[in-house]
């Protein structure tokens, strides 16, 4: 087990699991739900251990018609900064800068594309204000 969260992927057989596209993964996924206290990455830049929530209804994922974005968003507390005071444009370039450091590529402009029409998605998503976890609280959300 990788201890990493899994994508949701729908297609013609029904729906199923990958791990996310960050995740160089050397097994198929093997879903379990998370241990008490797990809070998985920030969904934004992929930093450890969030400290907030926000809220979301479920939406297809534009650029990836088989991909859904279940439930709600997990954010580290810069992203948290970041959504809390409307910095979106700010956001992608700090989300796009994290996920190419990871992936080990230059940033280029299909990812700024790609981030900003997900977000845009997502802001059309959001059902409630952004929840701050406090440290006792696992899984929030």
């Amino acid at each position: 087990m990788c201890s990493r969260a899994l994508d949701t992927l729908t297609d013609e057989s029904g729906v199923g699991y990958v791990h996310p596209a960050h995740v160089n993964a050397d097994h198929d996924p093997a879903p379990v739900e998370a241990p008490d206290g797990w809070r998985g990455q920030c969904d934004f830049c992929l930093a450890d251990n969030p400290v907030a929530v926000l809220p979301a209804n479920d939406f297809r994922v534009p650029h990836a018609s088989t991909h859904h974005s279940r439930g709600d968003w997990a954010a580290c507390g810069m992203c948290a900064i970041l959504i809390e005071t409307g910095r979106w444009e700010r956001l992608v370039k700090r989300a796009v800068r994290k996920t190419a450091d990871v992936h080990r590529v230059p940033v280029n402009v299909t990812m700024v594309v790609i981030t900003t029409g997900l977000y845009e998605a997502l802001r059309k998503n959001i059902c409630g204000p952004l929840r701050r976890l406090d440290e006792k609280a696992g899984t929030d959300g």
